[in-house]
């Protein structure tokens, strides 16, 4: 059958119109997106893009040679820094050698005395042999010069020995290990028992001496000679 008011449009026809619409509304809203998102990237790129800042040519020249200024310092402070901690270990290095040999000049000055000790016990034991009074004192004699010897090579090094005979007692300086009860100087030493020694003016060993007390000092006002104090003299103060 025809179609009833003479058209040349089918049926099929008029439903494909519809369709043809909606395609085309449809590439206008894709064209809108595209429209809205390119402004949007285009914002964002701007925004990634690095502030360009311009300066004058002469600003930039100084700000240029003040950080080759400052780079320059940076090598000379870690330059310092090396120099220094090498130092350190260096310094750390000679004390520790100072230490271990502190003493080598004293022990080059007693290698004479050991050799010395070494020929008078080798012409002792040679000596000996023969039982006769020239053995005795040969060993006397050489004993006698490893002493003196000895002794000045310690004196060199500033050691000098104290005297203490028919000197006041001194606590600082003296120690009593017996009192003398007789008539004569009160607190005068009597006798050394063992010498006292002083580096330069320093005291390495107090002298252990006997000391003068009065006949009838009590035995417990002894103790006070030990504090610096004369026994009489503590009697007149109490």
């Amino acid at each position: 059958m025809g179609p009833k008011d003479g058209s040349d449009t089918t049926p099929a026809e008029e439903k494909k119109e519809p369709k043809g619409g909606e395609s085309s509304s449809a590439g206008e809203l894709n064209e809108k997106a595209k429209d809205k998102t390119q402004p949007a990237s285009q914002e964002a790129e701007t925004e990634k893009r690095p502030e360009i800042l311009e300066i004058p040519r002469v600003e930039y020249e100084n700000q240029l040679a003040r950080l080759k200024e400052l780079e320059a310092l940076k090598d000379k402070l870690l330059l310092a820094a090396a120099d220094f901690d090498n130092a350190k270990k260096r310094l750390a290095k000679e004390r520790d050698e100072f230490v271990k040999f502190a003493n080598e000049g004293l022990m080059i000055s007693l290698i004479p005395v050991l050799d010395n000790f070494e020929r008078a016990l080798a012409h002792a034991r040679y000596e000996g042999e023969d039982k006769t009074e020239t053995c005795a004192q040969s060993i006397l004699t050489g004993i006698q010069m490893v002493y003196k010897q000895l002794f000045e090579v310690l004196k060199n090094q500033g050691l000098s020995r104290m005297r203490s005979v028919g000197e006041i007692f001194d606590p600082h300086r003296h120690e009593a290990v017996e009192y003398v009860r007789e008539r004569g100087k009160l607190d005068e030493i009597v006798e050394e028992v063992l010498p006292g020694y002083l580096l330069h003016d320093r005291l390495l060993r107090p002298a252990r001496v006997k000391v003068r007390v009065a006949p009838d000092t009590p035995a417990g006002s002894q103790d006070s000679l030990s504090k610096g104090k004369s026994p009489d003299k503590e009697d007149e103060i109490t």
